[in-house]
C-alpha cells in the first residue's frame, strides 16, 4: 500500500513502549490541515491492526452512525478497493457496518447517539474522527472502556476538551499539513493554496520584509535576492489577495492545521481563576436562557469597577439533566408541581429571593420560579436589543469568565457576526454559540436599569 509520513508516525506511535515493555501511548492526536492524509493513514492503522492482532476490536466513532457511515466507511472502502485489501482476508456485514478479520479481529463503524453502545462497548481500539459534538462525557465513557489506544483526528477550528487530552503524559500530538501528503489531488491542493495571504508567506513571516513592502516588492529584479521558492509563493499570494481568495482564518486551519481566529468574532473576554471570582465581596446576579434539548445555560456574575466577571454553572439540556438523575432525585421532581425548574436553581445553590434574569420565550417556568420563592425577572428584549447588548458588553472595560467556565470560554471565542454570500461581515451575530452569552447579555442589560452600569 502507498503510504505517507503520517503513516508512519501513526503506527510507530501505536507500537512505541516504554522502558518497562508498556504501552508509551494511550492517545493518538492528529490534528493539522485538510488533506494531509490523516484520514486515510488511520484507516491504515485500523486496517493493519486488525490484520496483524488476534481478536481485537477497532471501533470507529462520529456523533451519530450515519455520519460514521458516510464518511468513515465510505471513506475504508474506497481505500480497500484503491490498495486492493477489500475482502482481502477479510468480511463485510453491510447491515451492521463491521469488518471481521481472518485473526478474529473487527474493525467496527459506531455512532455516540447510541447511548448502549458508549456505555457497554468494550473495545482494543477507539478511533474518534472529528469529533467536534462529542462531549467530554461521552469521550470519558469510550475511554474507560479502551482496553490499547484511542485514536483521534481533527482539524483545531476551535476550543475543545482534545486541548486538555493533548497534556496528558500518555498523549502524542502528530501535526500534518496537505504538503506532508503526496498523493494530495492537484485541484485540491490548489485551492487550499488560493487561501494563503501575503502576511503568511515565507518573506514576512521570517520578518525579511512587512506585508506592506511585500506586496510592493520588485519580484522580476529582486533586488533582495530571495530564493525562486520565495518568489514564487510572494507571487501566489498576492495574486490570491488580487482575486480575493486571501483568506488567514482558512489558511490557518485548512492550510497550516493550526486554531485560526474568526474574522467576524464578536468578543474577546478574558479567563479568571474561581477562587479569584468567589473572593469578590460584590452581590451575584444570575441569568438563564432556558433549553429542553439545546443546552440550558445559568451563569452567574459580578460587576466592579466597569467590569463584568462571569461564572457558568449550566450547560446540559433539561433532557441531558434527567438522563444522570438517579430514579429517586427523578420522583422527587415529578411528584412535585414546581419540577425541575426549581431543583436545578437549589441543586446549584441560589437562595431564594435571589434575582434571576430570564429568557421571556417560557414564561410558565418563570413563574415557576417566582413561585418557588425567586425574584425571577423577564429580560429586556425588544428590536435591536441583541446588538445593543452586544455593544454593552464591548464597551465594557472587560468581561471575565472564570477557569472553570469552559463552554462560556468556548461560545465567547465562537460566537460570531453574520457574513453575507459576498463575503461582508454583517451587524447581527450568528444565531449559534449563544446558550451562555444570551444570559451574560440580559444580566448585564438589566444592570444598566438598575444604573449599576453606567452606559456611555
Amino acid at each position: 500500500m502507498d503510504a505517507t509520513i503520517v503513516f508512519q508516525k501513526n503506527w510507530e506511535a501505536i507500537h512505541a513502549l516504554n522502558e518497562d515493555g508498556t504501552r508509551k501511548y494511550k492517545y493518538i492526536i492528529n490534528t493539522g490541515s485538510s488533506r494531509s492524509s490523516k484520514t486515510g493513514s488511520l484507516i491504515q492503522c485500523c486496517d493493519l491492526y486488525g490484520r496483524s492482532q488476534k481478536d481485537k476490536r477497532i471501533t470507529a466513532w462520529r456523533d451519530t452512525k450515519k455520519d460514521c457511515k458516510d464518511t468513515v466507511l465510505n471513506d475504508a472502502i474506497r481505500y480497500f478497493k484503491m490498495w486492493g485489501t477489500y475482502k482481502i482476508n477479510q468480511t463485510f456485514h453491510i447491515t451492521e457496518s463491521i469488518f471481521t478479520y481472518n485473526t478474529g479481529s473487527t474493525f467496527e463503524i459506531h455512532g455516540t447517539d447510541d447511548e448502549e453502545k458508549v456505555m457497554g462497548l468494550n473495545k482494543a481500539v477507539a478511533w474518534l474522527n472529528e469529533p467536534y459534538k462529542i462531549s467530554r462525557d461521552t469521550f470519558d465513557q469510550i475511554d474507560q472502556r479502551t482496553e490499547d489506544f484511542i485514536l483521534i483526528d481533527w482539524n483545531p477550528k476551535k476550543n475543545h476538551w482534545i486541548d486538555d487530552l493533548t497534556k496528558d503524559p500518555r498523549a502524542i500530538v502528530i501535526h500534518s499539513t496537505f504538503k506532508d501528503n503526496p498523493f494530495c489531488p492537484v485541484e485540491q491542493k490548489i485551492k487550499i493554496l488560493s487561501y494563503q495571504p501575503v502576511s503568511r508567506c515565507d518573506i514576512v513571516v521570517l520578518k525579511l520584509l512587512t506585508e506592506t513592502e511585500a506586496k510592493a516588492y520588485d519580484y522580476s529584479n529582486n533586488p533582495k535576492s530571495f530564493t525562486a521558492k520565495q518568489i514564487k509563493e510572494l507571487i501566489r499570494c498576492r495574486e490570491n489577495e488580487a482575486k480575493n481568495t486571501a483568506n488567514d482564518f482558512n489558511w490557518c486551519v485548512y492550510g497550516l492545521g493550526l486554531k485560526g481566529e474568526r474574522p467576524n468574532r464578536i468578543f474577546h473576554w478574558k479567563p479568571i481563576s474561581l477562587e479569584d471570582y468567589l473572593k469578590m465581596d460584590v452581590p451575584e446576579y444570575f441569568a438563564t436562557d432556558w433549553g429542553t434539548v439545546d443546552p440550558w445555560g445559568i451563569i452567574a456574575g459580578k460587576y466592579y469597577d466597569n467590569c463584568l466577571y462571569l461564572r457558568q454553572l449550566n450547560y446540559l439540556s433539561e433532557n441531558q439533566i434527567r438522563e444522570k438523575l438517579t430514579p429517586t432525585e427523578l420522583i422527587q421532581i415529578n411528584s412535585t408541581e414546581d419540577g425541575i425548574v426549581s431543583w436545578m436553581f437549589r441543586k446549584l445553590g441560589i437562595t431564594e429571593g435571589s434575582k434571576i434574569i430570564c429568557d421571556t420565550n417560557r414564561p410558565l417556568k418563570i413563574a415557576v420560579l417566582r413561585r418557588s420563592g425567586y425574584m425571577a425577572m423577564p429580560a429586556l428584549k425588544g428590536a435591536g436589543s441583541i446588538v445593543d447588548g452586544i455593544d454593552l458588553l464591548n464597551n465594557l472595560t472587560q468581561v471575565y469568565y472564570t477557569s472553570d467556565s469552559e463552554d462560556l470560554e468556548y461560545e465567547q471565542e465562537n460566537y460570531s457576526r453574520k457574513v453575507d454570500k459576498f463575503g461582508v461581515v454583517e451587524e447581527d451575530p450568528e444565531d449559534l454559540n449563544n446558550h451562555l452569552i444570551d444570559p451574560a447579555r440580559y444580566l448585564a442589560q438589566d444592570l444598566v436599569s438598575m444604573g449599576i452600569i453606567n452606559r456611555l
